[in-house]
């Protein structure tokens, strides 16, 4: 059935999209917009391979029709997928595994083929190498020790920074080369074809025109799905062309309920950042980041600051890990638990908060480094 996916979390907003599909009201412009794990991507999958007529290969996301252009950590959710299928074998840790690849690989379609550059070129061909070996995991039958052994090994291969984000150092907004790319894969010959862009709001003055010039003049059956955690951000003449479905925050309980009917799993997880790095770590660099994260929480709760060396242990410990958004997570909770033992007053606790959402507000807004915006959170946070 549709949205069979986006049901078990965001019902609501699975309902109210199904029912404008089959009451063909769906516009070719649409916008999901929420807080970073509140199934918009979910929601982007289900319909793009309802929208080309595949949902018997969406649980594998295998479609030469769907486009995805990620803006977020994706090292943590691929470490957890290698993790989980490593441990059960199971189809559902082998369906996830596959998800997640599918996911990284969508950025690699052929129609960046013609904008393909020096420092991607090597990951452009290892795409096709890795959607081979996935390929080959697609049905649900008994894989031999040799075949699980070829797929985990290649999927640690894509934990390359350079090829999860293609010769980038980090997660990158898209380019106005490949938004052209896209208006030339939209006039291509074919029906049903979906590309999915996430976070546009931060991306250049020109590929944000590009955009828009496809958003006003779209192609048949073709549809664009943007992602958005601020679409206050974004464009008024984008979003005056677009159909805006609101997603909102998911509770920790409705997460840990998803994952233990999807992985047979009974720990409480506060977010899916939460449950990637979990699952994803092994015991050493839980510790680790159990460490950064006490470090952090108590120097902001007795207003004594780090020394530089402590700090910038931190930084490059955080920067190993790639997990900023888990850290902040576990750095805010800390916080609070500090305030309801009264080791901080509601008005310190309030600033506290504030100086956190900035941070986030300065890297997944305003595209502000890691270090940088920790630095000012932690200077801010450390002076209220």
């Amino acid at each position: 059935m549709p949205f069979d996916f986006l049901i078990q979390t965001q019902p609501g907003v699975a309902k109210e999209l199904e029912d404008n599909y089959r009451n063909a009201l769906l516009p070719q412009s649409l916008l999901f917009t929420g807080p970073r794990g509140s199934s918009r991507l979910t929601a982007a999958m289900d319909l793009s391979f309802l929208l080309t007529g595949e949902e018997d290969v969406r649980p594998v996301l295998r479609s030469p029709s769907v486009i995805f252009l990620p803006h977020r950590e994706m090292s943590s959710r691929l470490n957890a997928a290698i993790k989980l299928f490593q441990k059960d074998m199971t189809d559902s840790s082998r369906l996830f595994l596959i998800e997640t690849l599918r996911l990284v690989l969508m950025q690699y379609h052929p129609a960046f083929s013609s904008i393909v550059s020096s420092s991607n070129s090597d990951s452009f061909s290892f795409s096709s190498e890795v959607d081979s070996v996935v390929m080959a995991f697609e049905d649900s039958r008994s894989y031999s020790k040799k075949e699980v052994g070829e797929l985990v090994e290649i999927a640690e291969r894509c934990l390359n920074p350079k090829f999860l984000y293609q010769g980038k150092k980090g997660p990158s907004t898209p380019s106005i080369d490949q938004i052209r790319a896209i208006q030339e894969f939209f006039s291509s010959k074919g029906d049903g074809k979906v590309v999915v862009l996430e976070d546009i709001e931060d991306a250049t003055e020109g590929a944000r025109n590009s955009l828009l010039k496809m958003l006003e003049e779209p192609e048949e059956n073709c549809h664009i799905i943007l992602l958005s955690s601020n679409s206050q951000k974004m464009l008024q003449t984008i979003l005056s062309r677009v159909r805006k479905f609101q997603f909102p925050a998911l509770n920790g309980k409705v997460i840990t309920e998803l994952l233990k009917k999807r992985f047979n799993l009974y720990e409480n997880y506060t977010s899916f950042d939460s449950f990637f790095f979990q699952k994803g770590s092994g015991e050493e660099k839980r510790k680790e980041m159990d460490e950064n994260i006490l470090a952090v929480t108590s120097s902001i709760l007795s207003s004594r600051p780090l020394l530089q060396d402590r700090e910038e242990e931190i930084l490059s410990s955080l920067e190993k890990l790639s997990s900023w958004r888990y850290f902040r997570e576990m750095v805010s909770i800390s916080i609070e638990e500090g305030w309801k033992k009264g080791e901080i007053d509601s008005l310190k606790a309030k600033r506290i908060s504030n100086a956190l959402a900035r941070w986030q507000e300065n890297t997944d807004i305003y595209n502000m480094s890691q270090r940088m915006a920790f630095d000012l959170m932690l200077r801010e946070a450390l002076n209220v």
